[in-house]
């Protein structure tokens, strides 16, 4: 009784603070502080003594905790890296102890037997909770989704001006005095993010599986719709930093869930068709590119990012052998494309962007490689 009357009494301090429009400047400690508070309340251990309420009590237990953890992924919207952290560890726990696993060998993966849900057939879940509110899944892929977009390119220094994750870059940094800090507090938070994604799309792929088709071909088509732009300013370098901040975000959650889902399982199929038709439509936009052809315009930064999504789909070859040499042959064609670019440079950017089209074949050879050592038979 102790315990469901605390968790009330923070759910009801979440929904004052979260009435709150958020900003960095005037109420970051405020968030910081009910994040903690939070999360001590949604502990698996707390969570365990509700549950273990008599008969009759149980439906109200349940009714709370699930507000708690509707309010506990609110948290994770709220655009502040330190409470970032703190939150995204306790949904760790949670979705453990709800089931959830990451294979540590993707190859002999088994993660449950179907495309449906791992929590009703995976070893794990004989555990004590099974206490996740609906649509929880897909609302923490969402908000990763947005983080990792959001962070893209920031580990490396990467400027997004000119693209739509600019402003929210700038809110982050009002919270920091350096740009290191800020620099090495988004690598830990990259981590715990992509962390939860596995975790996610290991409970539930048929929902993983959706947001991942979902968000490349949302990138695809966002690229084709600025490379007109690109090719009438004379093409080059211009917005390439910005683009490769973007394709960066799309790649870490596209190395998630590839990683996890269990492509390999027979119920998987259709999802494998959908996946090996967005190959299809990356591959076909790059080959137009290289012939001048209408296809999207990528320069070395962003052309990096863009062959480690390929890598990323290279697993797909396991169940679809003819797709693995395309990739490699794709990426073959853009590594020559690459090449061509230190030969016309101008002398003043010359040294830099020698540099930048090192970085990007050395990515785009990485990729084939990975690709081969995942396909053996390519």
């Amino acid at each position: 009784m102790a315990v469901s009357s605390c968790v009330r009494a923070v759910v009801a301090h979440l929904d004052v603070v979260l009435a709150q429009e958020y900003n960095a400047l005037d109420n970051a400690d405020a968030y910081e502080q009910c994040a903690e508070l939070a999360c001590q309340a949604a502990s698996v251990q707390v969570l365990q003594m509700l549950s273990r309420g008599e008969q009759q009590q149980q439906q109200q237990q349940l009714e709370l905790v699930v507000a708690l953890l509707e309010r506990l992924a609110m948290l994770v919207r709220i655009p502040n890296l330190k409470s970032l952290e703190t939150v995204l560890g306790a949904w760790t726990a949670l979705l453990r102890a709800n089931g959830a696993t990451v294979p540590k060998k993707v190859h002999a993966m088994t993660t449950s037997s179907s495309m449906a849900p791992a929590s009703s057939s995976s070893p794990s879940a004989a555990t004590s909770l099974n206490v996740l509110p609906p649509g929880a899944v897909p609302a923490l892929l969402e908000y990763c989704v947005s983080w990792l977009r959001a962070g893209g390119g920031l580990a490396g220094g990467m400027d997004p001006s000119g693209t739509q994750i600019a402003k929210e870059r700038e809110q982050w940094e009002d919270a920091f005095e350096t740009f290191e800090e800020l620099k090495t507090q988004w690598i830990v938070d990259r981590a715990k993010v992509m962390e939860v994604i596995k975790l996610c799309a290991n409970l539930d792929p048929q929902s993983a599986s959706r947001k991942l088709l979902e968000t490349v071909d949302g990138v695809l088509e966002w690229l084709k719709s600025v490379s007109p732009a690109t090719t009438a300013n004379g093409g080059g370098d211009s917005g390439d930093e910005g683009k490769a901040c973007i394709l960066e975000g799309v790649q870490s959650f596209t190395e998630c869930v590839m990683l996890v889902l269990p492509i390999e399982e027979p119920q998987a199929s259709s999802v494998v068709i959908e996946i090996e038709k967005l190959v299809a439509k990356a591959l076909g936009m790059t080959a137009q590119s290289s012939q001048s052809d209408g296809g999207i315009r990528l320069g070395p930064q962003s052309l990096a990012q863009y062959a480690k999504i390929l890598e990323c789909f290279g697993r797909i070859g396991l169940v679809r052998p003819n797709l693995a040499p395309l990739l490699v042959k794709n990426l073959f064609d853009l590594l020559g494309t690459v090449s061509a670019e230190d030969v016309s440079a101008p002398p003043v950017r010359g040294k830099a962007r020698v540099k930048r089209t090192q970085l990007a074949r050395q990515k785009i050879c990485s990729a084939m490689l990975n690709i081969c050592a995942t396909v053996p038979e390519v």
